[in-house]
């Protein structure tokens, strides 16, 4: 077989006359023949001399631009079966390893004993990659298309549908055939028609784009409201594209919002509580009526003044303080009672309780702060805490009076009764006595049982005076001049027992019966130097101090002490005396004792054998 290594002789003139038509010559098997120049300078030349064209070269299909099997090509086909096959593109590399896309037709010349076979090829890479690009952009717009929810309509200034894409058909009202070439007036309302035409004309005329809501006017979608935005469309001067959005979500939302917001403002201008929103560096942002009757302050001059330039100063460090914890997060809301400057210049107690509200980004915006007053509350409570305390005083007061009442019983029943039945009996002696001696000595005894009498009547008569003496006048005790007074009368005992007496007067002033006050300090400084311990030096100090609202005073000695568990319920009671050899009566803390109360105060002691006694008067001042 001599294959034709120029363009095809001229007895081939059939394929020289094709043009730019590249045509190749095969005989049955195959093998090539002969081709033209054109052929030549499309398929590579040295790949295919004296092969199978079908064999000799790789060939890729235009869809999937995988190689093809020799056997599925298409001039093969025409090999083996004779039918005519044509324009079917592969796609090959060159010799400078480019990518060409190739048409190729083929088809036997059965008249012609030297050719069995011609195909001729055409260069369709122009327009394979032309129809590529445009397979893309074609992707592209349809993914495009997919990716939004609106219906867009190529529309006429007359108002004729002529294009429309969508990724949801369901949303359009018609099927495409039907409402394609119609006019919006023959498909729509005429009502929806007469507002959406001029609108086209004028984004046509003005260059700009135009909005319009509209709820469905069909019963397909009832309910649903849509937004046409009328848009021009630049290259063609005629035309609109109109973008038909479902706003039916937004439309329900936006209700919802007004609904709240009706709401809101029902609740804010109506409540009976004060409310107000208030920014973060808290300034008052709105207000309702209620507030500005609490406060006094209109609303104007609520809008530009800070909450904290008129709350008591006493109730700001809590307020910022809990305001900085919402800030942090750390508490959704807090409630507290503090104090508002009125406009008229007194201050109203309220009950305060303040709320975040937050951004999308989860941001303090501003709060929410409720007032109630609870002035009159206040008030009422203060009230009541005084007569709380009146009365438990009364109480105090009636219980002292109760004891006291029981201690005179017992005075009179053992301390009077013992002379007077001893002056009876001598007195029934004496009647039938003749004798001298033994009526002197009867006279002796009667003397001294009616001293005893007369002593005990005068002690009761003392105390009486000191229990319902209503009009003890209270002045402004000096304590260190008080204390130096009692002092120096115990001067020279205080030097002959070398005691060492220690002061501390933490509170100098005291609202008291100063003759009371002298007789207190008196009678307990008297014990704490008589009660000492032999052949141990005296310690004496005296302190008077603050404790729960109340003037305390504290005398504390080392001396013997007193053995409480055995004589705690007696120590104050009349003429009860506990230590043996020394001058006392008992009537000492007794007084003592009347002489506090009398005054509401009280007395109590501390003492151990051996180990000192302090006693402790509270004077109770402050009730």
């Amino acid at each position: 077989m001599k294959f034709h290594n120029q363009a095809l002789d001229k007895q081939n003139i059939l394929l020289e006359t094709l043009g730019f038509e590249g045509l190749v010559a095969l005989d049955c098997e195959g093998h090539i023949l002969a081709l033209n120049n054109q052929a030549k300078s499309l398929l590579p030349y040295d790949k295919i001399a004296h092969k199978k064209i079908h064999e000799a070269l790789v060939f890729y299909s235009k869809e999937s631009q995988h190689p093809i099997h020799p056997n599925e090509l298409s001039f093969f086909r025409t090999l083996e079966t004779g039918a005519v096959q044509r324009d079917m593109i592969y796609g090959i590399t060159t010799e400078d390893n480019t990518f060409i896309w190739l048409s190729f037709s083929s088809k036997l010349i059965p008249d012609r004993p030297d050719i069995h076979m011609l195909i001729s090829i055409q260069d369709v890479s122009p327009l394979v990659n032309e129809n590529k690009k445009l397979l893309d952009s074609k992707q592209e717009l349809q993914l495009l298309i997919t990716s939004l929810d609106d219906i867009v309509f190529e529309v006429t200034k007359e108002g004729v549908f002529k294009n429309y894409w969508t990724s949801e058909p369901d949303l359009l009202f018609y099927e495409p055939e039907q409402f394609l070439n119609k006019n919006i007036a023959d498909l729509f309302p005429s009502e929806m028609a007469e507002k959406t035409l001029p609108l086209i004309n004028k984004a046509l005329t003005y260059n700009k784009v135009y909005h319009m809501e509209f709820p469905s006017p069909f019963d397909t979608h009832k309910g649903r409201w849509f937004k046409l935005k009328i848009k021009p469309i630049h290259k063609a001067k005629d035309r609109v594209a109109v973008v038909v959005s479902d706003i039916s979500q937004k439309i329900k939302s936006l209700e919802k919002i007004r609904y709240n917001q009706h709401k809101f403002n029902q609740a804010f201008h109506f409540s009976g509580l004060g409310i107000s929103l208030t920014s973060i560096q808290g300034y008052c942002l709105d207000a309702n009526k209620m507030l500005t009757k609490i406060l006094g302050f209109s609303q104007d001059e609520l809008s530009c003044t800070n909450f904290f330039d008129y709350t008591h100063p006493d109730d700001i460090d809590n307020d910022y303080k809990q305001r900085q914890r919402l800030l942090k997060g750390e508490i959704d809301s807090f409630m507290l009672e503090k104090r508002y400057r009125h406009k008229l210049g007194h201050y109203v107690w309220c009950s305060v309780t303040t709320s975040a509200v937050h951004n999308q980004c989860n941001e303090v915006s501003f709060f929410i702060v409720q007032l109630q007053d609870i002035s009159e509350c206040k008030k009422n409570l203060e009230i009541l805490e005084r007569q709380k305390k009146e009365i438990e005083i009364v109480k105090i007061d009636l219980e002292t009076k109760v004891r006291q009442l029981e201690e005179f019983n017992h005075i009179v029943a053992h301390n009077l009764r013992e002379p007077v039945s001893n002056i009876h009996m001598l007195i029934d002696e004496l009647k039938d006595e003749n004798r001298k001696e033994v009526n002197k000595e009867y006279f002796r005894l009667l003397k001294s049982s009616n001293n005893s009498l007369t002593d005990t009547l005068q002690e009761l008569s003392e105390i009486l005076e000191i229990s319902q003496n209503r009009n003890i006048e209270k002045v402004n005790c000096h304590l260190p001049t008080i204390f130096k007074k009692v002092y120096d009368q115990f001067l020279a005992e205080i030097y002959s027992k070398k005691v060492i007496l220690t002061t501390d007067f933490e509170i100098e002033y005291l609202q008291y019966s100063r003759i009371y006050l002298e007789s207190i300090i008196y009678n307990l400084l008297s014990n704490a130097l008589k009660y000492t311990v032999p052949r141990v030096q005296p310690q004496i100090h005296i302190r008077t101090y603050q404790q729960n609202n109340s003037t305390l005073l504290s005398i504390q000695d080392n001396g013997i002490g007193i053995d409480l568990p055995k004589f705690k319920s007696q120590i104050f009671m009349f003429r009860k005396v506990f230590h043996r050899g020394f001058d006392s009566k008992g009537l000492g803390l007794f007084i003592t004792r009347y002489q506090i109360e009398s005054l509401g105060g009280k007395i109590d002691v501390i003492s151990k054998p051996n180990n000192g006694t302090t006693f402790l008067v509270n004077f109770l001042e402050n009730n």
